[in-house]
């Protein structure tokens, strides 16, 4: 399938991400900016609300709870903000589209880059987690149970254990029953469409709230958006973390939420009848998007809602009265506590496989030079724009708060990239797994609009300098169409020169040429070769639906269930697993006719061996507790049913029949 064929599905995953989210939002009376801004975190709250809900009920997934859910989300939203006037009309309608037009300065590059980065849109990431991701998605559509309550029982595991942000796989599903394309290409849409739509919608969203609305400001804000590898490119790439990049794509939107509560930026007059729900709805969508989010948004929080303590603690009602003035202090105490056992719980079991990479100085560096990860070409147009933004906002004294949210993602990253192991690098960053990539993803969320400041700052020093007036008329005279017009015809060549320095020249490129890999699919593809797949594609005509087949999730075997719709033993590399799996996976292949081994296989209703052989994604200890269904060759009890290529092979299991 080309990329041209799958814009349907683009256009599909677009209005599933915006139509029911918009809805509820002109609910909450915003006008168009608000609607478009806060749509994808509202789409999202709804379509997890809808999976848990229809999880319990026992409705089967589809848009018809999604849209049930949405319904319901938009009368209370009628309700909370009834008497409020709906507020849709506001700018003239060139300034309403002209966010459109500068979103194309982000959207267009980010695409090029991701089909780039991609190759063809069925090529599955080749990385340890879209294992899970591909049966997840499923799961899903096999159980009709779009819960984040148990979407992890794909692993073995149950209880609260089984919990898991189920809304990115929501969404995905959703693609294959509407737009009716497989499920490697519906993550490829939905990462495409989160990239080049949601980020850049997002960012301009929070410029357009707290900062400007200028031209300049929206065309800053969308060029430096596609120019930052740490987010969106390196979350599509490092893991990959497909649910973690939807939550970070609307983190900015969340961050204006925050802005609009503590009435900061341009957000004071705004009716927090509106905002505060729309606040509540977000982090719901964030929650469902990724757990991780929450603690994201509580880091981010503190230096926003620290300032909306200070103006509360110096409000004469606050000192008149002494009810008041406790509740604000045990207002203050509540909050803390809560704040603090979020952070401690919200995380998952300790892991600290990753570790320090450099010293604190090189990792604050990183940070300045917009090249986090040791990146080998730094980011020097986002760099020279965030700093100077630092330094606007420090002698101008506006907007300290963006800078101190930035000062709190670049401290995680400084742990992330040079604390030691131990207990504090845990308490501090183990909701990311002590990982330096997912917290230098967060690094672009204040970056991106610290270089907005910076760049109206430079832009308008230039505009206002004799040098500009002397390109202008030089622009009239060499080109008298131009005549009147030359700061517009210079500002549109600045636009030019800048995109194409930022976008073109900066590390993307170089980054993307590297990281193309991960989508590579050919023999040696490290998880699914095309010999694999072409045997996938085959397996429904040799297995039953009810079938269950014994596969080693390390050589790619267990993404039978995600292509073939059937059943697999072992779903994820690290699924949790009884008596009766581990002995099918250890000893099948030496004592296939024993007593036990005929009542594990009927037990487990186990029938098939897919053997991928033993080259695996990652060659670690899990890789070998295997051996029993790997590498059959001509082992006796097992009947060869099809073939392909040097490795991949379809066995029956004939011992026990």
């Amino acid at each position: 399938m080309s990329w041209i064929g799958i814009l349907p599905a683009v256009v599909t995953a677009i209005l599933l991400l915006y139509v029911p989210g918009a809805v509820v939002a002109a609910c909450l009376k915003f006008r168009l900016g608000g609607i478009l801004g806060l749509a994808p975190l509202l789409s999202t709250a709804a379509a997890g609300l809808a999976g848990v809900l229809a999880g319990i009920l026992g409705v089967p997934w589809s848009v018809l709870p999604f849209a049930a859910v949405t319904a319901l989300l938009a009368g209370a939203a009628l309700l909370v903000t009834r008497g409020l006037r709906h507020r849709i009309a506001g700018a003239p309608p060139w300034r309403q589209w002209l966010p459109f037009a500068a979103m194309a300065l982000a959207t267009v590059p980010i695409s090029v880059r991701f089909i780039q980065l991609v190759g063809s849109p069925e090529h599955p990431s080749q990385v340890f987690d879209n294992v899970f991701h591909l049966n997840a998605i499923r799961y899903i559509l096999d159980t009709g149970n779009a819960s984040s309550l148990n979407l992890a029982s794909l692993q073995g595991v149950s209880g609260f254990d089984a919990v898991y942000p189920a809304a990115w796989h929501s969404f995905a599903a959703l693609l294959v029953q509407v737009a009716a394309v497989d499920i490697p290409t519906s993550q490829n849409v939905l990462n495409l469409v989160l990239a080049a739509v949601l980020w850049p919608a997002s960012c301009l969203f929070l410029v357009a709230k707290t900062i400007s609305r200028r031209p300049a400001a929206l065309v800053v804000a969308s060029v430096i958006a596609a120019a930052q590898v740490a987010f969106p490119f390196l979350m599509i790439v490092w893991g990959p973390l497909f649910p973690y990049a939807l939550a970070l794509s609307m983190m900015p939107a969340v961050i204006a939420c925050l802005a609009a509560v503590a009435r900061l930026g341009r957000t004071r007059t705004d009716p927090l009848r509106s905002w505060v729900p729309a606040l509540l709805l977000a982090l719901a969508g964030l929650a469902f998007a990724h757990t991780s989010s929450i603690n994201t948004t509580i880091a981010v929080s503190f230096p926003i809602l620290g300032l909306l303590w200070w103006h509360l603690a110096r409000n004469t009602k606050f000192q008149a009265s002494v009810l008041r003035a406790w509740l604000f202090i045990g207002g203050t105490l509540l909050s803390l506590v809560l704040a603090a056992a979020l952070w401690l719980k919200l995380r998952p079991a300790p892991y600290d496989n990753w570790g320090p990479t450099v010293k604190p100085g090189a990792a604050v560096g990183e940070i300045l030079t917009v090249s986090p990860m040791q990146s080998a070409i730094p980011a020097l147009v986002v760099a020279i724009l965030s700093v100077a933004g630092l330094l606007t906002v420090f002698q101008t004294r506006r907007l300290r708060w963006l800078a101190a949210c930035y000062g709190v993602v670049g401290a995680l990253y400084v742990v992330a990239a040079s604390f030691p192991k131990g207990a504090l690098r845990d308490a501090l960053i183990g909701t990311w797994y002590q990982d330096t990539y997912r917290l230098a993803a967060l690094l672009p969320l204040f970056a991106t609009p610290l270089a907005v400041v910076g760049g109206l700052r430079l832009w308008d020093s230039w505009r206002n300098s004799a040098a500009a007036r002397r390109l202008h008329g030089t622009l009239e005279r060499r080109f008298r169409w131009l005549a009147d017009r030359g700061p517009v015809a210079g500002a549109a060549l600045a636009t030019a020169v800048f995109a194409l320095l930022a976008t073109f020249a900066g590390p993307v490129t170089h980054y993307i040429g590297g990281a193309s890999t991960v989508y590579r699919f050919d023999a040696a593809s490290e998880l699914l070769t095309p010999d694999e797949l072409a045997l996938l594609k085959r397996l429904p005509h040799h297995v039953p639906a009810d079938a269950v087949i014994a596969d080693n999730p390390w050589n790619g075997s267990s993404l039978a269930y995600a292509y073939s719709d059937r059943p697999v033993l072992t779903a994820h590399l690290f699924a949790e697993k009884d008596q009766d799996a581990v002995l099918i996976d250890e000893h099948l292949k030496d004592t296939p006719d024993d007593a036990r081994m005929c009542e594990a296989l009927k037990s487990k209703n186990v029938r098939y061996v897919l053997d991928f052989g033993s080259r695996y994604l990652i060659d670690l200890p899990g890789s070998g507790e295997y051996p029993g269904v790997t590498d059959i060759g001509d082992a006796p009890g097992f009947k060869l049913v099809d073939s392909q290529g040097p490795s991949a092979r379809l066995y029956e299991i004939s011992a026990c029949a």
